[in-house]
């Protein structure tokens, strides 16, 4: 408003009363003294005489004044609302990448897709129909690693990991029009659009509601990562009308994926907290190792949240757990003598990034142990995508020791890589990088001698849309023949593992393969989740034999856990998101035994329920007793009153032959439940299989 005062001349030597004499007074600033334009201070005999001139102090004090008010009215504004809508913008920015259709329509919310069997229904009450279920249940955690907060994929710098970079990719910025016409042949149409990256995804692999969605993900992988020719993009419109119209309203799961009997062989459950870590857990790995010597066993963990490597002997009074690595987001741990000095050392897959994005922080680190106990960190490899997986072998047959690293990545940053070991002094490591294949995905690369020659060969499993085994074959010198073992029927298959084992004890080697992918916002429990079998019967491919239908299916342990004399098999369930409100959530199995009651047959059952949060486990004998008892990591990203969060790791102590030496062993960094009347009892770990 004080600009219309200084119309005419730059320098402000003419001004005008733009509004006249209408006896109304100016507003005013602390401090401030301010003329008054009215009738008072220009009486009759002055109007044809100028106004005094402002000073320019003034006119600066005035402009800065009203400058400040309106910054810190606008600064109260924004902290009013920010409670109101932006404490959730972040998460449901993240969770729109899979579920924008929720988002946009109204006629699609939450709550009918909750009836379509697709999405959980908020807890939060008075038709809040946004994920603030999830948001009420969140643990306090960093900011920037908060699922509300969590950033937004961003392309990694030109250059970055160049290792497992695809040559002449683009970013989702350069975004390309879809120019294809309307398909007169749907079928054929999307089964070659589909196929230059995937195979045809079938409708009813996801419920109707989630369809627009997930095909609009896709094309933003058409047009922007991923680019395919303009004219070679059918319209999106035609896309979602083909899926939508063939999908059913909602998926079914089986009867036998829901409820398993209880089993006959007896497990007490026990909490253990690890008070050196902050909760809430993040447990990626779980290894129980013979370490210095052959009397001394530890537990390596790594906390994939707050970034630690821990080793931990079950001797909570005696040793305390033992931090000996802190990095960024630390996946899985190798144990083994990488320099040959006698002293054990770890090898570390570094994500780098806590959620799946592209990055270039993704590492091979070296955990190299000093004489006097303490361990270095030496980076192998860095500036690569999310690395999940290293493994440490003679591939190349010299006498040294080789990596192959499974870079999951995200859409542009991963790969599998051979580091071919070419050390000649080990203060400076050295190792020659060797991409096996450029494409993103790679998690599990088990290596063993599939074929008895001698030779280290490795299995790798590559999930996102690809979904395969592939066998690497070793031709004897580090060079590696390709064969594949298993193509899933779908691109949603979700695989999460495999485990290389004999398991109908015939001679060979075969896989045990978990394909339950469910670290999404908000969760499905999908009917084709579950264990499968792959037997090897001497030739390529493998034959799949479904073991259980299983959703969220995630870690599978093979071990002789009634005695029995074969093998049998311990599997758990990872789902960050599940909602306990769900109608049939305390019907989901999280802890399951498969017993093998003949080879290759299976009986089926329930160890624990409702408590799908475990992406780590490990069978072992921890009390010397004769049985196998389960040790298994807990991932919790929300709070739920069904769990204790400060629960680094649940054990299933086996009572098959001597009940109670665990517990007892344990029994200071042992959560017990609460009842009622929030009294805990010791004897309630013994009690709490359920």
């Amino acid at each position: 408003m004080w600009e219309s005062h200084e119309e005419g001349t730059r320098d402000g030597s003419e001004h005008r009363q733009e509004n006249g004499n209408t006896g109304k007074q100016s507003p005013s600033l602390p401090g401030v003294d301010l003329p008054n334009w009215g009738e008072k201070i220009w009486p009759a005999e002055r109007l044809a005489e100028p106004p005094p001139k402002i000073p320019a102090v003034q006119v600066v004090l005035i402009a800065g004044g009203s400058l400040v008010v309106f910054v810190c009215l606008l600064g109260v504004l924004v902290i009013w609302l920010t409670p109101q809508r932006e404490d959730l913008r972040h998460f449901e920015l993240q969770a729109q990448a899979d579920l924008p259709s929720l988002f946009e329509r109204p006629e699609l919310r939450l709550q009918e897709a909750n009836r379509n069997g697709a999405v959980p229904t908020p807890v939060t009450g008075g038709g809040d129909h946004s994920l603030g279920f999830l948001q009420e249940l969140l643990v306090p955690m960093p900011e920037v690693l908060r699922p509300d907060l969590a950033p937004e994929a961003e392309p990694a710098p030109k250059g970055a990991g160049s290792a497992v970079l695809a040559a002449g990719s683009t970013t989702s910025h350069n975004v390309i029009q879809p120019a294809g016409p309307w398909p007169e042949d749907p079928v054929t149409t999307f089964t070659h659009f589909c196929s230059r990256c995937h195979l045809l995804p079938p409708a009813d692999v996801e419920p109707r509601v989630l369809w627009p969605a997930k095909i609009r993900q896709m094309y933003r992988y058409a047009t922007g990562p991923r680019p395919q020719p303009p004219e070679a993009i059918p319209p999106i419109e035609a896309a979602i009308a083909y899926w939508t119209s063939r999908a059913p309203e909602r998926l079914l799961l089986p009867p036998e994926a829901l409820a398993w009997s209880p089993s006959p062989l007896p497990f007490a459950r026990m909490w253990v907290t690890l008070p050196e870590l902050a909760p809430p857990p993040a447990i990626a790995c779980v290894k129980w190792v013979a370490w210095s010597h052959r009397e001394e066993q530890v537990l390596v963990l790594s906390d994939m949240l707050h970034g630690y490597v821990i080793l931990w002997s079950l001797q909570p009074e005696v040793k305390p757990p033992r931090i000996v690595g802190k990095l960024r987001h630390p996946s899985r741990v190798e144990v083994i003598d990488l320099d040959m000095d006698g002293r054990l050392d770890l090898i570390v897959a570094d994500l780098g990034d806590f959620w799946p994005v592209d990055t270039d922080k993704g590492a091979v680190v070296w955990l190299r142990q000093q004489p006097e106990g303490h361990f270095r960190q030496i980076k192998l490899m860095e500036g690569l995508g999310r690395v999940n997986e290293v493994k440490v072998a003679d591939f190349d047959n010299d006498g040294d020791y080789d990596l192959i690293v499974a870079c999951f990545g995200n859409l542009q940053t991963g790969g599998l890589i051979y580091l071919e070991n070419q050390t000649e002094e080990w203060e400076e490591p050295v190792f020659e990088a060797i991409q096996l294949d450029d494409r993103t995905g790679w998690s599990d690369v088990p290596v063993v001698d599939w074929d008895g020659d001698g030779d280290v060969d490795f299995f790798a499993l590559q999930s996102q849309e690809h979904e395969r085994v592939v066998l690497y074959w070793n031709r004897g010198w580090g060079s590696f023949a390709e064969r594949l073992l298993y193509q899933a029927p779908h691109p949603r298959w979700g695989s999460t593992g495999i485990v290389p084992v004999d398991l109908d004890a015939d001679g060979d080697i075969d896989l045990l393969f978990n394909h339950g992918d469910a670290f999404q916002f908000p969760p499905v429990a999908r009917p084709y989740h579950g264990i499968t079998w792959l037997e090897n019967r001497g030739g390529i491919p493998f034959a799949s034999h479904r073991l259980a239908f299983l959703p969220a299916a995630h870690t599978s342990v093979p071990g002789d856990v009634d005695g029995d004399g074969d093998l049998d098999i311990l599997a758990t369930t990872f789902m960050p998101g599940f909602n306990p409100s769900w109608p049939d959530a305390d019907k989901m199995e999280s802890v399951v035994w498969l017993e093998q009651i003949s080879p290759g047959k299976f009986r089926r059952w329930s160890i624990e329920r409702a408590l799908p949060f475990h992406a780590a486990a490990t069978l072992a004998d921890l009390d010397g007793d004769g049985d196998l008892d389960l040790v298994v990591g807990n991932f919790l990203l929300f709070r739920f009153p069904q769990m204790p969060v400060e629960a680094t790791l649940t054990i299933f102590e086996n009572a098959r032959l001597y009940p109670g030496g665990l517990e007892r062993k344990l029994r200071s960094s042992i959560i017990y439940p609460r009842d009622k009347d929030g009294k805990t009892g010791e004897n309630s770990a013994a009690e709490g299989r359920r």
